[in-house]
């Protein structure tokens, strides 16, 4: 009888496992889908092709990313952490990063439905580029926490921890560099200086490093589902 509790508690454990990694699979993929249509949408923005519009329209995509990245992860995998790490990784590193996302989200789409409405969009869409620079900042440490739980979770040797650990860096090093340059350019654009293009080139840096992201995480989401 024993036995067989554990091997049901083994096997809901498992079935927690796969539908969080195929959720948030489902999640990335739909993320990296909408991050390539506004880079496609900035770099045609870029050729000339009416970069007022285009530029609202990437705006809301990028924000839509935001949403999908944020959501996803704070509704799939806060009790996934909870659960099978026993509290040894802190939940606060991921749901402010995920907080930041869905915030930067809201507030980016919002400023580029303003845009697209004409409401000062030299000002606002400046503005929403400033505002995804910042939300990538601050959820730029998500990747990070992840990476360790999966680590720590799967009971993997101090030396694949850090080749996990060293690999998502990279990706997060990105982020962070792409957030800070989304920040200056928005900045930049603020002060009258080409603000649609300026603007442009920061939602295409933003939604290549969101593709890059989703890429990563999806990834690691399918390793557990091989494991499991």
């Amino acid at each position: 009888m024993p036995d067989g509790t554990t091997i049901t508690e083994e096997h809901l454990e498992e079935e927690v496992e796969r539908h969080s990694a195929e959720a948030i699979i489902g999640g990335s993929i739909g993320g990296g889908v909408i991050a390539i249509a506004g880079a496609v949408l900035a770099i045609v923005g870029l050729a000339g092709v009416e970069p007022r519009w285009l530029l609202a329209a990437a705006t809301i995509a990028v924000g839509v990313s935001f949403l999908i990245e944020g959501s996803t992860i704070a509704s799939r995998l806060a009790d996934l952490l909870h659960e099978h790490t026993q509290g040894r990784v802190q939940m606060a590193e991921l749901g402010t990063g995920t907080t930041s996302e869905t915030l930067a989200g809201i507030a980016g789409i919002t400023l580029g439905i303003l845009g697209a409405l004409n409401v000062v969009p030299g000002v606002l869409l400046p503005i929403a580029a400033i505002v995804y620079g910042a939300g990538a900042l601050f959820a730029s440490g998500t990747n990070v926490s992840i990476t360790q739980m999966l680590a720590m979770h799967k009971g993997e040797s101090a030396t694949a921890h850090r080749i996990m650990r060293q690999a998502v860096y990279a990706t997060t090093g990105l982020q962070v560099l792409v957030g800070l340059g989304a920040i200056t350019l928005g900045i930049i654009a603020l002060a009258g200086v080409y603000p649609f293009i300026l603007a442009l080139v920061a939602m295409l840096g933003i939604s290549g490093a969101f593709l890059l992201s989703n890429t990563a995480l999806a990834s690691r989401m399918a390793a557990v589902l091989r494991r499991a």
